[in-house]
Formats: structure tokens, sequence, C-alpha cells
């Protein structure tokens, strides 16, 4: 990737608009690839990737997140909560990226945003998560098999 741009600042932003404040990911996706058109294709790509994957794997995320974390996602600061599901959908879905990049961007993305203090847990969470991920491949819960709501997983067992 050429630019300056970080393109998982552009993807913290999306996320932070869709899954805290409730926006639709299409129309947000859709502004900020129109704001940044300038991107190379293959930055688009990523920033449309890893936005849809880290909101359609939510549920998932955060199950494999609260894993390895003592702080729970409820409990987490919507900034930090974001970052790490962005550096678990990499670390799980997108194997063109290495380990490294994804827990060190992770790490500096929290650094721009403010939280200098919890670099130290974002790296932490995300580089044990990264050695352990192996034990996450299959689950017995079709809730998290493909990140559903439990209540939409007993609506159609009952239909």
């Amino acid at each position: 990737m050429t630019t300056n741009i970080n393109t998982r600042a552009i993807v913290l932003e999306i996320l932070l608009e869709v899954l805290e404040k409730g926006s639709f990911s299409h129309i947000v996706l859709r502004q900020a690839l129109n704001k940044y058109g300038y991107l190379e294709k293959t930055e688009r790509a990523f920033i449309t990737r890893l936005t849809n994957g880290t909101i359609e794997r939510a549920i998932e995320l955060d199950y494999i997140i609260n894993e390895f974390s003592k702080t729970k996602t409820t409990k987490m600061k919507p900034v930090i909560r974001n970052i790490l599901r962005m550096t678990v959908y990499q670390l799980k879905y997108m194997d063109s990226v290495p380990v490294s990049a994804a827990c060190n961007e992770a790490v500096k993305l929290a650094e721009k945003k403010g939280f200098h203090n919890l670099k130290g847990f974002i790296n932490g969470v995300s580089r044990n998560i990264s050695r352990n991920l192996k034990n996450f491949s299959s689950y017995d819960n079709l809730s998290l098999t493909y990140s559903m709501p439990q209540w939409l997983i007993d609506f159609w067992e009952k239909s």
C-alpha cells in the first residue's frame, strides 16, 4: 500500500459509525470509499473486505475476544472493542495479512486514537489470540458458527 492513509484507521471509523451508532454499513462504506476515491484499488478492496467481514462476523469475533480477555467486549471502550474485532478478523479470515502486521497495526492505531495506556492490552490479547486461533475453527453453537443473534437461530429452529 503506497499512500500515507492508514486504511485500518478508515475501517475503524466505519466500524464505529456502524456497530456503535447503528448507521447503515453500505451507506457509510460508500461514503468512505468516495471520500478516499484516490486510494489504489487494492487499498479500497482491503477496506471493503475488512469492514464487511468485521461487521458480518462481529458475534463470533466478540466471542473469541472474550475467551482471551479479562475485560469483556461489552465493557471495553468502543474504539478498543472495534480495533480488536478488526484485528481478529484479519487473523482468522485474511490469510494475506501477516500476523505481525495485524497485531502491530492494532497497537499503532490504539496509540493514534489516544489509548497509549492500552497498547500492552491490545498487543497481549491480539497476540494470544493469534497463537490460539486454531482452537476456534468450528463451534457447537449455531449463533457462533453463522455469527447470528441467538434469537434469530431460535426463531428458525421453531419454524
